[in-house]
């Protein structure tokens, strides 16, 4: 039996990690760079997002390979393929079509108002994690506040810098409900190891559960202009944890 895709594996893979490490163009430039980098993100114990701002032929490539090394992973321990920065219907077709577990947008990808709703339920119907971005309270309610029980995964926040912690805790504390517990939301954009805490506090302080997206850990690699390198991406994620301070609920 083949590899199958499972929103809740992710689910509990994203909550364990809470922080989902964003790559862009300067952290690939061809296809083994983002096999490596994904794998050695994954190793270091956080759930891996490659962007499509990177060029599709580069993702699909490497994707051939990622799925084979997703397949050997221990059930314990899944190997989650994360892709962000899906903008349109076709781009979300070609995610899905190259394997990924996880799809994020940087907003509705369907495109007009109130068509959300098709984005998860095609995600749904394949099994495929979902992170629709919100930035304003009517978008963010129409994510979480639905009648037929179309709510994504879990809902982004972007640009999250734009908010800051304060900001983002103000708005979600109009749609604190018993029924909102624990449900994942991602900030990203203006995220790294020094306001991360402060979004992880703003976040759970509403009772909902932080994922920070932020391309942070890969830091170093774009520092040393060094996409790929297997030992300047270990050093990179080795620093960004030491600096790193979890917030705890105490």
């Amino acid at each position: 039996m083949g590899y199958e895709k499972d929103r809740a594996r992710v689910d509990k893979v994203v909550r364990k990690s809470g922080v989902v490490v964003v790559m862009n163009k300067k952290h690939v430039k061809k296809p083994q760079d983002m096999i490596i980098t994904m794998w050695e993100v994954y190793k270091a114990g956080y759930v891996a997002e490659t962007t499509f701002r990177i060029d599709q032929g580069i993702l699909k490539e490497a994707m051939q390979e990622l799925t084979k090394k997703r397949e050997e992973t221990p059930p314990d321990n899944p190997f989650i393929l994360g892709c962000g920065s899906v903008i349109n219907p076709l781009e979300l077709e070609s995610a899905v079509e190259m394997g990924f577990d996880m799809i994020v947008a940087p907003a509705n990808v369907m495109g007009g108002y109130g068509e959300g709703k098709e984005f998860v339920k095609l995600t749904r119907s394949t099994n495929i994690f979902s992170a629709p971005a919100v930035f304003t309270p009517s978008e963010l309610q129409y994510f979480i506040e639905r009648s037929d029980g179309l709510e994504p995964d879990a809902v982004k926040i972007f640009p999250a810098g734009s908010h800051g912690p304060d900001g983002v805790k103000a708005l979600l504390a109009p749609y604190v409900r018993e029924r909102h517990s624990g449900r994942i939301i991602m900030p990203t954009g203006g995220v790294n190891y020094e306001t991360g805490p402060k979004y992880q506090q703003a976040i759970i302080s509403n009772g909902y559960t932080p994922a920070l997206g932020m391309s942070a850990p890969l830091k170093f690699v774009e520092t040393e202009g060094k996409p790929g390198d297997t030992e300047t991406i270990r050093e990179s994620l080795r620093i960004f944890k030491e600096k790193f301070i979890p917030f705890q609920n105490k």
